[in-house]
């Protein structure tokens, strides 16, 4: 029966296609597809509703790349070869592209930020420290909360591949090649979301910081 754990995947994609983002604008009578930055992501939401609703809907879409990872390691346990990868995959892919919201998803840090916990923890971590410390440089030059998501999310992405080359033994042999490729190609797709809030903060280094 090991062949249903390979429905792992599929549920992996149905989970990231939910859109918490999504429902949490719904709570308040508001579909951020169109307010803000139209994006449906923590970081709208917390720009849109307030900031205690960027950290529901980050820790939800965090979770939802956590937890069906962690379900199907246990599949990778019983011997089902590269189930915790497709699943990773699938998960990122539904919030980028979910099927429950036209295919029009948010930028997937969260979610691969959950994922990349249950495959790589510790370049995880690295990662999510990296994020705090530019955030709060960020702040210091005066962006506001949410305008300080972008450069944090774009160096954070940019770390995680160095940290997994730095920590994780012997990354570019034999089973572990896969993970590797994957660690990058999650890293660029959060990268390549992003290019627009890179243009921003060019932009806004050009033209200095804001009058006091």
């Amino acid at each position: 029966m090991q062949w249903l754990w390979w429905l792992m995947p599929v549920a992996g994609y149905l989970a990231g296609s939910v859109s918490f983002a999504y429902w949490a604008g719904r709570a308040k009578g508001i579909d951020l597809r169109e307010h803000g930055s139209k994006n449906l992501g923590a970081t709208n939401a917390g720009r849109v509703l307030g900031g205690r609703w960027f950290a529901v809907v980050f820790t939800a879409d965090l979770l939802k790349g956590l937890v069906p990872v962690l379900i199907a390691g246990i599949g990778e346990r019983e011997g089902v070869v590269g189930l915790a990868l497709t699943t990773a995959a699938a998960a990122i892919l539904g919030h980028v592209l979910p099927c429950f919201h036209g295919f029009k998803g948010g930028k997937a840090v969260a979610t691969s930020l959950g994922v990349l916990i249950g495959l790589v923890w510790k370049a995880a971590l690295v990662a999510a420290s990296v994020w705090l410390l530019i955030w709060l440089i960020a702040r210091l030059a005066r962006f506001s909360a949410s305008e300080a998501v972008g450069p944090a999310s774009i160096v954070a992405a940019a770390a995680v591949p160095v940290a997994h080359l730095a920590i994780y033994p012997n990354p570019w042999s034999g089973a572990n090649i896969a993970l590797t490729l994957f660690v990058l190609l999650a890293a660029a797709v959060v990268l390549v979301k992003h290019r627009s809030n890179a243009m921003r903060i060019v932009e806004r280094l050009r033209s200095g910081p804001p009058a006091a």
